[in-house]
């Protein structure tokens, strides 16, 4: 990567701690670029971009990355802000696929193709949850109890992530569930710790406080290959249902950006996810780094929301008109 003769005092530390800055082709008319955040501050997603966008602004960013929070109605108000914005590369927007599950649900006429996509950062693998209590201790005996009389209750988030979690193993095992819907995680542990539901989806970092001698036990890992800190965790797939499944955050630019503002921001992300603090903070939160470039980013945007559509409509889902 090639660098200007002359650099400031802070990129040239930047390079002395290993870091790179992206080649200068964009001249960006701001000193500071929103970095918006659509969830609130302390989330998850939020300490992730916080994390890259420090590790951005010390490898010397310009201009310099601000998160900025705008919460509310499930990331639609924050999306639909950056989406207003002027496409000059001073408002960055970061998601995951809530963009697409808020359009399937209907609350948001914003999709992946109404913005620009720049790069796929992270990838998050969930865990599916049982309570110590449940008649099933594995995935293929709780396939079988949904194929019962009783069948099996599931909780998710209507029209999140959880929800398409199980909608995605019942459009592969033909199994189905009892959708029960609950507003978020909390309420969705408190449900199966009480018997409420048979089965759920977790993060990693409250299964593992929770499983052992605890009221958990975890069935599977939605990832590629077993976990690290989870090694006696079997996957999906080793139990016979083809299914990856992760949170994947990445970040977009409104419609219209140019292509050397969409090349500034890839690089610019890419490199802050070599950062030896960013790679701390993402093992602790059980994510890996996932990076994709723009061409690439937005073939995995049109592949995943056909997927999505799809079994939102064979749910009877899907409320758009497209």
């Amino acid at each position: 990567m090639r660098f200007a003769i002359s650099l400031p005092v802070a990129a040239m530390v930047s390079v002395c701690l290993g870091l790179s800055l992206p080649a200068a082709a964009a001249d960006l008319p701001c000193l500071t670029a929103r970095l918006i955040v659509p969830w609130g501050s302390g989330s998850g997603t939020d300490l992730i971009f916080r994390a890259l966008a420090d590790a951005a602004n010390r490898g010397g960013a310009k201009p310099r990355l601000e998160v900025v929070n705008l919460s509310g109605e499930e990331g639609v108000r924050g999306t639909e802000t950056a989406a207003r914005a002027r496409p000059d590369g001073c408002t960055v927007l970061a998601v995951h696929q809530s963009l697409m599950t808020s359009y399937i649900a209907g609350t948001s006429k914003l999709n992946w193709n109404t913005l620009t996509s720049v790069a796929r950062l992270t990838r998050t693998p969930v865990v599916v949850a049982a309570g110590t209590e449940a008649a099933f201790k594995t995935m293929p005996e709780m396939l079988e109890a949904a194929r019962g009389p009783e069948g099996v209750k599931a909780g998710s988030t209507e029209g999140l992530a959880s929800h398409f979690l199980f909608l995605l193993i019942a459009d592969r095992t033909g199994a189905a569930f009892n959708q029960v819907f609950l507003e978020g995680m909390r309420e969705r542990l408190n449900a199966l710790l009480d018997g409420t539901i048979d089965v759920t989806e977790l993060n990693q970092a409250i299964a593992r406080r929770l499983t052992g001698e605890g009221p958990v036990r975890v069935l599977a890992v939605t990832s590629a290959d077993r976990l690290v800190d989870s090694p006696d965790v079997p996957t999906l797939r080793e139990q016979g249902i083809d299914l990856v499944f992760t949170i994947d955050r990445g970040v977009m630019l409104p419609k219209g950006a140019k292509p050397e503002v969409v090349e500034h921001y890839s690089t610019l992300f890419e490199a802050a996810l070599g950062d030896p603090r960013v790679t701390a903070l993402l093992r602790e939160h059980g994510t890996v780094e996932g990076y994709l470039g723009p061409k690439a980013y937005a073939g995995y945007w049109q592949d995943s929301f056909a997927e999505w559509r799809r079994v939102a409509k064979d749910a009877g889902l899907y409320k758009p008109n497209d």
